[in-house]
């Protein structure tokens, strides 16, 4: 009796308005079904036909099969829905194919060769058509965070993130537990709207011993007492951090040890302490963006590096917020180099804290250019000395005592000496002037440069002096190539016999 009276109903429906209303009496379309609806589903291993009673077909097979369709000229509006479902190895094709030289999208059949493709098909009353096709391909090793709970439980505040595994942050996230990233990608789409907040008022965010990569984030302890960074990574780890925004940190924190850190393209804002980079293999920092409203030290390099790369970016340091733009004063070694380039140093602070050994190449807006390119020293005589000679055109080293000035990566280790303390072999200007006496006129002397010990003939230049009372002056002037520890000093010879001579000024410059 409930039947007849469903069929009456729908008798009504359809000659009152041609609409059918499941789950309501008020009907939008030709079929409105308020509620879920059930297709029929089959799966097959092997060739098959798909019937009229079919609607999404999946194929589990081993070996290669097809799937015909039917005759489309009699089923004009039917849909198929079907997928290569198989995970034998190697995957199996499905060929679908059709009857009566009928088409698929113009082919006369359809391969399905790729894991989970999905083809869906209808007939046009003469052929069959498709509305969709691809493969329905999902990310292995993938977790969308939402939520704190959409990371690993926790243990003992720990969050340790599964290897080998991409966490992808979606919205504001405040977490109350560390992460160890354990190797893993943490990422998010757009750095202003996915974040990672630790509210904690001790601890860290970023704890442990492993490295890992996070991109594109914005990231911050906001509780005073608590860091962003407390990492003491293995000799192998590598950190790669770029694409963020790191604010409103009490404290950036520590990054220590790791084969390769690497910071780029980070906007650091509002900051009460920035971050110290510890005996880091390979640092590499680059186009890191420091704003005024940050505070105290911003970056700060302690212990040993192999080497450091630190180019382009800015720095503002603000003397109200007693800031501080890059800090090398705990640098203790440089194994390889170090170079420091294009990075705009800003601000009334202190835009750089400590001295660069020879191992770094500066040269940045802001503050003194220091490389090997502009090393140059000078040498001037402070006392007099009688230069005696063992015989005629045998030269000697000019005696006397010197004083060395304006040394940068050159030092005097000796009277008479300039020595290149630079790593970069280079070619110097080398200028020395100087004013002799002699004990007897129409006495002759050479004077040269000696690199190492040995004569530059180029460098070659004569006086005569005609009487004892004389006061004879030159220039010498050649160019020379120094490796590091490299020196260069003045000599010179009497060619006229063995008697001495008196330099009473003697100026070496080299740059």
């Amino acid at each position: 009796m409930k039947n007849l009276f469903t069929v009456i109903l729908c008798a009504f429906a359809i000659s009152a308005g041609a609409q059918i209303g499941i789950g309501t009496t008020s009907p939008t379309s030709t079929l409105d079904v308020r509620g879920s609806i059930s297709l029929n589903y089959r799966a097959f291993t092997s060739s098959t036909t798909a019937a009229s009673t079919d609607n999404t077909l999946l194929f589990t097979g081993t070996s290669a099969a097809s799937l015909t369709l039917p005759d489309a000229t009699g089923c004009a509006g039917r849909v198929y829905s079907i997928k290569n479902a198989s995970l034998a190895s190697p995957l199996p094709v499905l060929t679908i194919a059709t009857t009566s030289s009928q088409t698929i999208d113009g082919a006369s059949s359809w391969l399905l060769n790729d894991s989970k493709e999905i083809l869906t098909v209808i007939s046009d009353g003469a052929n069959w058509n498709i509305t969709s096709s691809g493969v329905a391909k999902t990310r292995n090793n993938y977790v969308l965070v939402q939520s704190a709970a959409d990371f690993p439980a926790p243990v003992s505040g720990v969050i340790t993130l599964a290897a080998g595994t991409t966490y992808e942050v979606n919205g504001t996230i405040y977490l109350t537990s560390k992460i160890n990233l354990n190797g893993c990608y943490l990422v998010g789409m757009d750095a202003n709207n996915d974040k990672l907040i630790y509210t904690p008022g001790s601890g860290e965010l970023f704890t442990g011993t492993k490295g890992g990569s996070i991109k594109t984030l914005t990231l911050a302890a906001i509780t005073t007492g608590s860091k962003l960074f407390n990492l003491d990574m293995g000799a192998t780890e590598t950190l790669l951090f770029r694409d963020n925004i790191v604010g409103n940190c009490k404290d950036v924190g520590l990054v220590k040890g790791g084969y390769i850190v690497f910071f780029s393209v980070v906007n650091y804002s509002a900051n009460t302490n920035g971050i110290t980079y510890q005996d880091v293999s390979h640092l590499l920092l680059d186009n890191t963006a420091w704003f005024s409203t940050n505070s105290n030290t911003y970056e700060k390099l302690v212990g040993s590096f192999t080497m450091v790369e630190k180019l382009g970016g800015f720095s503002n340091a603000v003397s109200t917020n007693s800031a501080v733009g890059f800090d090398v004063s705990g640098v203790t070694s440089i194994s390889d180099a170090a170079t420091f380039r294009n990075t705009a140093l800003m601000g009334t602070g202190t835009r750089v804290y400590g001295s660069f050994s020879g191992k770094w190449e500066v040269e940045c807006p802001g503050i003194t250019t220091e490389k090997d390119d502009v090393a140059s020293g000078n040498l001037y005589l402070t006392s007099t000395n009688t230069t005696s000679f063992s015989g005629t055109n045998v030269p000697t080293k000019v005696l006397g005592s010197t004083s060395a000035t304006g040394l940068f990566r050159v030092s005097s280790s000796a009277n008479n000496r300039l020595v290149y303390d630079g790593i970069k072999t280079r070619r110097f200007s080398v200028v020395a002037s100087v004013s002799v006496t002699s004990q007897s006129a129409n006495k002759y002397f050479s004077f040269y440069i000696y690199k190492n010990g040995v004569k530059l003939p180029e460098s070659e230049q004569a006086m005569r002096l005609s009487t004892g009372v004389d006061k004879g002056s030159l220039t010498i002037t050649c160019t020379v190539q120094l490796s590091t520890n490299d020196y260069i000093e003045v000599w010179a010879a009497n060619t006229s016999d063995n008697s001495s001579m008196t330099v009473e000024t003697m100026n070496m410059a080299i740059k």
